[in-house]
């Protein structure tokens, strides 16, 4: 069935929603980030000493004064952007994001970052996405967040070549939360 003829029976909102989902659907196909060359120094300096200054301020970045950083991807829905305001946000710096090519910013950041998906409104893309990051990213942890996921789905699917870090069934507690971001 051509997608004018769905329009025309079903409604441009469920037309709308079906041509997103179509298009959530191909994205394994689109997805791709890019890595950056780690083989060019990063100190400008013709000198292979550092300053004690120099070192002083590494060892003070080392100390993890910053809050960790929390990537929630909202592709296709609102899912985090409803659900972030209820996490403890004292802990975490919160970011909410909703396009590959900020997902990527942050994961070419060099950053320790953790990213959550929301895998029920995009499971083709959650799956892309977490296996480029594993392969890619080791510094960049993940999290799935699905709705009712059981323990042995979770683990089943941690085994896999898409497996995330940590994850979440929808209900969650903010204890909960918290204790899956602590674990990884």
């Amino acid at each position: 069935m051509r997608l004018s003829a769905l329009i025309s029976r079903t409604g441009s909102a469920n037309a709308h929603e079906l041509a997103s989902k179509k298009q959530v659907d191909t994205i394994d196909q689109d997805i791709e980030f890019a890595v950056h060359d780690e083989t060019s120094p990063n100190i400008a300096s013709s000198s292979n000493e550092l300053s004690l200054e120099e070192e002083i301020e590494d060892e003070v970045d080392l100390l993890g004064t910053e809050k960790p950083k929390i990537v929630f991807f909202d592709y296709s829905s609102q899912y985090f952007s409803k659900l972030a305001p209820k996490l403890p946000q004292d802990n975490y710096e919160f970011n909410i994001i909703s396009e590959l090519k900020d997902l990527n910013n942050y994961l070419q950041s060099g950053q320790s970052i953790v990213v959550i998906f929301h895998y029920n409104a995009a499971p083709k893309a959650v799956n892309q996405l977490s296996t480029q990051i594993k392969a890619k990213f080791p510094s960049a942890k993940t999290i799935i967040v699905a709705k009712g996921l059981s323990k042995a789905k979770a683990d089943a699917h941690q085994k896999s070549k898409a497996g995330a870090n940590a994850y979440l069934s929808v209900p969650f507690s903010v204890k909960q939360f918290t204790e899956v971001i602590e674990s990884i």
